[in-house]
């Protein structure tokens, strides 16, 4: 039985309402364990309609954990009258792990990990993530500098996720170390 009353949306609309659904339905499964049957019936439609919007289950797949990667990047934006810049872009990015740990290492360092499109959203986000920290630390943007940052974003990330682990660290704890290590080595 269908949680929302059966209407007919634009093609656009019904694309982000079933990748919607897919991060809501994340935020208690594994998308290993996410059923595109379930997706199908709490937007009120078919399997079958699901699948003429994403082929595979794959591309079900890849579309929804683009759409988290998203939200990630749209949250570590500094404001630009944010005082500590750097701080603005780690902070989010730990306290997304934390709050999505296990499902972001499936996404990213599971299963899912191999698949090609999955590890374009993973760089992209990687990448992403290092030219705000160059810019927030204001240093020249050369190529070693990128290769050290980028060094750096997968200490914080491995940190972050290790954080699950150990309750005992805050994500106020990683942070602080993250932000001190790389204004360390500038120093």
């Amino acid at each position: 039985m269908s949680t929302e009353k059966r209407r007919r949306l634009p093609p656009e609309e019904r694309k982000r309402q079933l990748v919607a659904i897919g991060l809501q339905e994340l935020a208690t499964r594994p998308i290993h364990a996410l059923s595109v049957d379930r997706v199908a019936e709490i937007a009120g439609i078919s399997r079958g309609l699901l699948f003429r919007y994403f082929p595979t289950k794959q591309d079900y797949y890849v579309a929804v954990v683009a759409a988290a990667a998203r939200r990630l990047l749209r949250a570590a934006v500094p404001d630009p009258d944010d005082d500590d810049p750097l701080r603005a872009v780690v902070q989010p990015f730990v306290a997304f792990i934390d709050r999505h740990g296990r499902h972001y290492q499936a996404f990213f360092h599971g299963g899912f990990g191999t698949d090609p499109q999955i590890r374009a959203i993973h760089e992209n986000m990687r990448n992403t993530m290092v030219e705000r920290t160059v810019a927030a630390i204001g240093v020249e943007p050369t190529p070693m500098t990128r290769i050290r940052i980028r060094g750096w974003w997968s200490l914080v990330e491995s940190m972050a996720i290790d954080r699950l682990d150990e309750p005992s660290v805050t994500v106020g704890d990683v942070v602080d170390h993250a932000v001190r290590l790389i204004r360390e080595e500038r120093a």
